[in-house]
């Protein structure tokens, strides 16, 4: 009787054989799944909560979004120590920082009277 080899690739013949061929598909299934393409079990876009790579880009954007709520504030004091008072505006700071959540694009909330700037996105009323 002949041997039988489970790698991928028989010295023997030049083939792949059955057993490493599934496992390969096997592979490829899950990193369908993981990343949402399509034929997988994920969102079909690459993005949402529901696969591995959405919710790591969710918490990259909130990540963002804390950022440059730090930045804003940052040039609101620095504007304010010049003795000038709060900006009237956040447009009028030029932060060279996007004025909008990276996540749901909704504009910054910003107080003028006390100097306050908030994201409205939902979860992102503590940042």
């Amino acid at each position: 009787m002949g041997s039988y080899r489970l790698g991928l690739y028989s010295s023997q013949r030049g083939f792949f054989t059955l057993i490493g061929l599934l496992v390969v598909l096997v592979i490829i299934g899950i990193l369908m799944a993981m990343y949402g393409l399509p034929g997988g079990t994920g969102t079909g876009s690459g993005g949402g909560a529901a696969t591995v790579a959405g919710g790591a880009k969710e918490r990259a954007q909130d990540v963002v979004c804390r950022n440059n709520l730090n930045q804003l504030r940052t040039a609101i004091g620095v504007y304010n120590s010049t003795g000038a008072g709060n900006p009237p505006t956040l447009e009028s700071l030029n932060a060279g920082v996007p004025l909008a959540c990276p996540v749901g694009g909704e504009p910054y909330e910003y107080d003028p009277a006390t100097g306050k700037v908030n994201c409205v996105h939902p979860g992102h009323e503590s940042f």
